[in-house]
C-alpha cells in the first residue's frame, strides 16, 4: 500500500522532496533491494536495506515531483529476486510557508478584571522579550518574537513604568523582538466618528516616535467586521495592511466563510487609496490545540500571585499545530480563490493567557524535520509585506463596508453608549471651540489624549465576566467599565468649560452663542433653569427682541438665527415679557408652519407626517412612525408588543416651539413617555423616547419603528469618513441584519425622502426586527444575504441577546433621541450631512464676561459638500491642523480663507505649499468622497 503524505522532507541533496509511506502488508522486506521511483523522464533509484525486516518504508520522491502539477508515479520495489510495482497518483502540493503570528488575546475584562489582564498583558511583554533574547541564535523561522496585539498593554506599561523598563521595551522593538501594531484596543470600529478613528490610531505615531520604527499593520483580533472608514485614516497615517483574525464561531454571521482566508486590496470610499486587507481565519488554533488545558488556571483567578508567568511542558510538540494545518491547508489547496503557498496562523494560548514559551522549540523540531510546510515566527508586518511581494500584483480589488457584527453589544448597555455618542461630538466640538476662544495658545492635548482614550475603553468590545452571573467579578469588571464612560464624558465636559473660560461667567445676563460648524447657521438653544432665572426674552446685538419662550420646566428658549461659521453672536437677556403669541399644538396634531405631525390617540405613534402636498407616513406597514416594539426573544406566541393606556397631553405650546406629551404602558418598562416637538418654521421633527426600564434578564429587545412612505427607497447611511448605500456598497460578508451608523441615514427616492438622526442609539435594522438573533448563531439561516430595499427602519435601541461577556439585564431611566428630516426633493449628500451634524454638534450657549467680538478663524468657500471636520491646535499653541471632509461625488476646489490669524506655512499630505509667506487664501482639491489635512504653522 502507497500512503502520499501531504508535507515534505528534507532530502539528502538538502534540496525538498515529498514524502511517501511503503506498506508491506503480512509480507515485510529482508534483505537489501532497491526501490526506483518514475515519472515520465524523471528517474531515480534509491538503496534499501531490510536486514531486520521492514514492514514500511519512507521514501522522498525526486525534486520537483508533485509540487505545481499532479503526476503519475511508477514505484517498483526490487529484492531478492522479488518485484513489486504500484502506480499511483501523487497530487500537487504546495511548498507551503506558515506564519505564525504569538499572541495572547486582550480581552479588557472577560476573563478576570481589568487591573489582573493588565498584569498579565504587560508580564507576557517582559517575558516575550527575554525568550526572544534567548532564543535569538536559533534557525530562521524560530526565533521568537512578541506580538502584543494591540497597543493598550503597551501604553499601559509606559504610563507606570520606570525610564530603565521603558527603555528595555523600546530597545526590543527596534531589535525586532517585540512588534507592535497600529490598534490602541479591539473595537467597534463601525459606531465610530471620523474624528475617533484618527485619534484611535494616534497611539501608533507616538510609539513611531518613541522607538523610531514605522507601525504598519492595524490588527483586529476577535471582532468579526469594521468599518470601511478605516481605510482613508490608515492610509493617511502610513498604515498599509490590515490583518483581522475573526472569533471564527460567536455571533460571526458569514463573515468566516466569505472573508476568510481571501486577501484583497481594499480600496478606499475616495478611491485613493487602498489598503491590503486579510482575515486568516480565527485565533481559536492555539487554544484549542494546547491553551484551553491552561485556560481554567488563569479564568476567574483573581489572586494575582496565582497567575501563571508562562506555559511551558517538556514535549513543545505534543499539542501544536498538526491537526489544524492537515484540516486547513488540503482545504485551501483545493479553493479557487486561495492560489497562494502563504498561510498565515494565530498562535494565542486563549483570551488573557500567558505566553507559550514552548513555540520556538516546536516550530525549530518541526522545521528540522519537515521542508515543507516551513514555519516561520512572524509579526503582522512580515506577513502581509510577503504578501504583497509575492501576490500583491494578484490580489483582487474590493470596494465596500465590512458592517460589523458585534456592534449589538452597545445595546447591552444603551445607557452607556449614548454616553459615549455625545462625548464624541463633544470633544470633537472642545477641540474647534478650542481653536476659536484661544488663538495661539497650547491646546490641553493630555486631557484631550485620556478622553479619547475612555472613549476607546467605552467601546472595546468587553464589558463583563465571561459567566455574567457570576458575582462579585461581573459587578467588578462592570464596574471599572462604566467608569470609562463617565470619566470621558467628565474630561469633555470639563474641556469645554476651560475653552470657554477666557469669555465665561455666571450669572450674566449676556450669553454668546458658539457655532463650531464651518457653516453659517440658525438653531434653536435651550438655557437652563438656572441660567435662565428671573429672565424672560432675549434681544440680539442690535436690541431688538427675538422670538423665544420661557418653558414649563423654567428652561428659555430662544431661535438663534445666522450665528456665523467658527464665530459667535451675542444676546442679551431680558425680564421684559415676551408678547409673541400664537400655538403650534391642538389636541393631536403639530403644526408648525412647513410640517405637520398627527399622533394617534390609540398608539401614541405619528401617523401622519406631512410636508406640503407628501406623506411621509406607510399606513400599511407594521409600524407607524416612533413605534415602540418590545420583543421578546423565545419561541411563545404574540412576541411582539407595542404600547397600551396610551394619554396624550400638551406640554409646551407657545409662539416657538410646541411638544405633546405622550404616556403609556410599555412592555419591559414601568412606563413610555414620548415627547414629539416642533420649532415654528423648522422643518425637522424632535422625538425624544424615555424608558423606565425594567430589570428583565430574559431574552429582550427594545425598538423604535419609522415607517416612511417613499415608494422605490434607496437607504444612504452615514459612516466614518463616508457615505454607504445599503447593500451595495458592503462586502459580501458584511452584516446585514443590523448596521451600526455614525450620525444619519437616509431613505429616499426621485421625489422626496426622510433624513433621520439617532442621537442616542447607533444601531437600526432595514425593513424588519431583524436582529431577533440569539447565542453563538453559527450557520444560523437567518443571517441575511441581501436586504430587499425597504423605507421602514427600526432602531435596535436595547437588548441583551448575547450569552456571555454582557450584563443580564438593564433598568432605570433611559432616553433616546431622534430627530426627522423630511424632504420633498431627491437625496442631497449635503444637506443630509449638515443635517446630521447640526443635530450632532449643537450651538454652544454661555453666559458672558462682557460681549464678544470674536471673529472666525478661517472661512471655507460656500459649498455644502465639503465641511470642516475639526481644527485642532497642538501642544505648542504654534501648529493647527485642519480637515476638510467631502460628501461630494467629484473632486472640489475649494477656498480656506485665514482670517485672524495669517499661517507662515501649510502642508498638505507632509507637502508644503505657501512657504515662506504669509497666504491669505489657501486653494486646495479635496477628492470625491475623500479628505484631506492641512497642517498650519503660526511660528512667529
Amino acid at each position: 500500500m502507497v500512503k502520499v503524505q501531504s508535507f515534505y522532507r528534507h532530502r539528502p541533496d538538502k534540496k525538498p522532496g515529498r514524502s511517501l509511506m511503503l506498506y508491506f502488508k503480512n509480507a515485510p522486506l529482508k534483505g537489501k533491494g532497491t526501490v526506483t521511483l518514475q515519472s515520465n523522464s524523471i528517474k531515480e533509484l534509491l538503496p534499501i536495506d531490510g536486514k531486520n525486516g521492514i514492514d514500511s518504508l519512507n521514501v522522498l520522491l525526486p525534486a520537483g515531483l508533485g509540487v505545481k502539477t499532479d503526476c503519475q508515479l511508477k514505484i517498483v520495489v526490487n529484492q531478492s529476486n522479488k518485484v513489486l510495482e504500484r502506480s499511483v497518483k501523487v497530487p500537487a502540493l504546495r511548498q507551503w510557508t506558515v506564519y505564525i503570528y504569538p499572541h495572547s488575546h486582550v480581552d479588557i475584562g472577560y476573563t478576570n478584571t481589568q487591573e489582573n489582564v493588565e498584569t498579565i498583558h504587560k508580564r507576557n511583554i517582559f517575558e516575550g522579550m527575554e525568550l526572544a533574547k534567548k532564543t535569538a541564535t536559533y534557525p530562521e523561522g524560530a526565533r521568537y518574537l512578541w506580538n502584543p496585539e494591540v497597543l493598550w498593554p503597551v501604553e499601559r506599561l509606559f504610563s507606570k513604568a520606570s525610564p530603565q523598563a521603558k527603555q528595555k521595551v523600546i530597545d526590543a522593538v527596534k531589535k525586532g523582538y517585540l512588534q507592535l501594531d497600529a490598534s490602541y484596543v479591539n473595537t467597534n470600529t463601525s459606531v465610530a466618528v471620523d474624528e475617533e478613528l484618527f485619534e484611535f490610531l494616534e497611539h501608533s505615531k507616538d510609539f513611531e516616535k518613541l522607538t523610531g520604527k514605522k507601525i504598519e499593520t492595524f490588527v483586529q483580533v476577535d471582532v468579526p467586521g469594521m468599518t470601511w472608514g478605516l481605510v482613508p485614516v490608515a492610509s493617511q497615517l502610513g498604515i498599509k495592511y490590515i490583518m483581522a483574525f475573526n472569533n471564527g464561531f460567536d455571533r460571526v454571521g458569514r463573515s468566516m466563510d466569505l472573508m476568510s482566508f481571501r486577501p484583497f486590496w481594499w480600496k478606499s470610499i475616495d478611491g485613493k487609496s487602498k489598503v491590503l486587507f486579510l482575515q486568516p481565519g480565527s485565533y481559536s488554533p492555539g487554544a484549542a490545540a494546547k491553551g484551553f488545558d491552561y485556560w481554567p488556571k488563569m479564568a476567574g483567578q483573581i489572586d494575582s500571585t496565582k497567575l501563571m508567568k508562562v506555559v511551558r511542558t517538556d514535549t513543545p510538540r505534543k499539542h501544536f499545530i498538526d491537526k489544524y494545518l492537515a484540516d486547513m491547508l488540503p482545504k485551501l489547496q483545493k479553493a479557487d480563490y486561495y492560489p497562494y503557498d502563504i498561510f498565515a496562523m494565530s498562535w494565542a494560548m486563549a483570551d488573557n493567557m500567558p505566553i507559550d514559551a514552548d513555540l520556538p522549540e516546536a516550530v525549530k523540531s518541526w522545521n528540522e524535520e519537515y521542508a515543507y510546510p516551513h514555519l516561520v515566527i512572524a509579526g503582522a508586518t512580515t506577513i502581509m509585506k510577503k504578501f504583497e511581494e509575492k501576490y500583491g500584483n494578484q490580489l483582487p480589488v474590493l470596494s465596500g463596508d465590512y458592517t460589523e457584527y458585534w456592534t449589538d453589544g452597545l445595546g447591552t448597555a444603551a445607557k452607556q453608549t449614548g454616553m459615549n455618542k455625545s462625548t464624541k461630538e463633544r470633544l470633537i466640538q472642545d477641540e474647534t471651540l478650542w481653536a476659536m476662544l484661544h488663538p495661539g495658545e497650547p491646546a490641553p492635548r493630555a486631557d484631550l489624549k485620556e478622553a479619547w482614550r475612555n472613549v476607546s475603553l467605552g467601546t472595546e468590545h468587553t464589558w463583563c465576566y465571561m459567566d455574567p452571573s457570576k458575582q462579585p467579578i461581573t459587578n467588578d469588571i462592570l464596574n471599572v467599565k462604566f467608569g470609562y464612560f463617565q470619566k470621558g464624558e467628565d474630561i469633555s465636559k470639563d474641556l469645554m468649560q476651560r475653552a470657554l473660560a477666557p469669555v465665561a461667567k455666571n450669572e450674566s445676563e449676556i450669553v454668546g452663542v458658539f457655532n463650531t460648524l464651518s457653516w453659517n447657521r440658525s438653531q434653536l438653544v435651550k438655557l437652563s433653569k438656572e441660567q435662565s432665572g428671573r429672565y424672560n426674552s432675549v434681544k440680539n446685538e442690535s436690541g431688538k427682541t427675538v422670538l423665544s419662550q420661557k418653558l414649563s420646566t423654567g428652561e428659555l428658549v430662544f431661535m438663534a438665527e445666522n450665528v456665523p461659521a467658527l464665530g459667535s453672536k451675542n444676546f442679551m437677556l431680558s425680564e421684559e415679557k415676551n408678547n409673541a403669541s400664537g400655538m403650534l399644538a391642538h389636541d393631536n396634531v403639530l403644526d408648525n408652519g412647513s410640517i405637520k405631525v398627527v399622533l394617534d390617540p390609540q398608539t401614541g405613534d405619528i401617523s401622519s407626517l406631512t410636508k406640503g402636498a407628501n406623506e411621509f407616513v406607510d399606513a400599511k406597514a407594521a409600524c407607524s412612525i416612533n413605534s415602540y416594539r418590545y420583543l421578546k426573544s423565545s419561541d411563545t406566541l404574540n412576541r411582539v408588543s407595542g404600547t397600551s393606556n396610551v394619554k396624550i397631553s400638551i406640554l409646551e405650546n407657545g409662539p416657538l416651539l410646541a411638544s405633546i406629551l405622550v404616556e403609556s404602558a410599555a412592555e419591559g418598562s414601568n412606563s413610555l413617555s414620548r415627547t414629539i416637538t416642533l420649532v415654528k418654521d423648522q422643518p425637522y421633527v424632535d422625538i425624544k423616547n424615555n424608558l423606565d426600564k425594567q430589570s428583565i434578564t430574559k431574552k429582550e429587545g427594545v425598538h423604535f419603528g419609522f415607517a416612511f412612505n417613499i415608494p422605490q427607497p434607496e437607504t444612504m447611511v452615514d459612516i466614518p469618513w463616508g457615505i454607504m448605500k445599503i447593500d451595495n456598497d458592503q462586502l459580501d460578508g458584511a452584516n446585514r441584519n443590523w448596521i451600526g451608523f455614525q450620525r444619519w441615514l437616509d431613505v429616499s427616492n426621485k421625489e422626496k425622502g426622510v433624513t433621520m438622526c439617532s442621537l442616542d442609539a447607533p444601531v437600526f435594522e432595514v425593513g424588519d426586527l431583524t436582529a431577533d438573533i440569539l447565542g453563538g448563531a453559527a450557520n444560523s439561516p437567518k443571517w441575511i444575504k441581501k436586504l430587499t430595499p425597504s423605507a421602514t427602519i427600526y432602531s435596535w435601541a436595547l437588548n441583551n441577546h448575547w450569552h456571555t461577556n454582557f450584563p443580564l439585564s438593564q433598568e432605570g431611566k433611559l432616553e433616546f433621541r431622534y430627530r426627522l428630516l423630511p424632504h420633498n426633493t431627491a437625496y442631497d449628500a449635503g444637506m443630509a450631512n449638515r443635517f446630521g451634524m447640526e443635530q450632532s454638534q449643537p450651538l454652544i450657549v454661555s453666559p458672558l464676561k462682557q460681549k464678544i467680538s470674536q471673529k472666525p478663524l478661517l472661512s471655507l468657500s460656500d459649498n455644502p459638500k465639503v465641511l470642516l471636520s475639526i481644527l485642532k491646535v497642538d501642544e505648542s499653541g504654534k501648529k493647527m491642523e485642519v480637515r476638510l471632509r467631502s460628501v461630494s461625488d467629484k473632486d472640489e476646489q475649494v477656498k480656506v480663507n485665514w482670517l485672524e490669524m495669517k499661517p507662515t506655512s501649510i502642508q498638505i499630505d507632509n507637502k508644503a505649499i505657501g512657504k515662506g509667506k504669509n497666504p491669505m487664501e489657501t486653494e486646495v482639491l479635496v477628492p470625491a468622497k475623500g479628505m484631506i489635512t492641512l497642517v498650519a504653522d503660526f511660528i512667529r
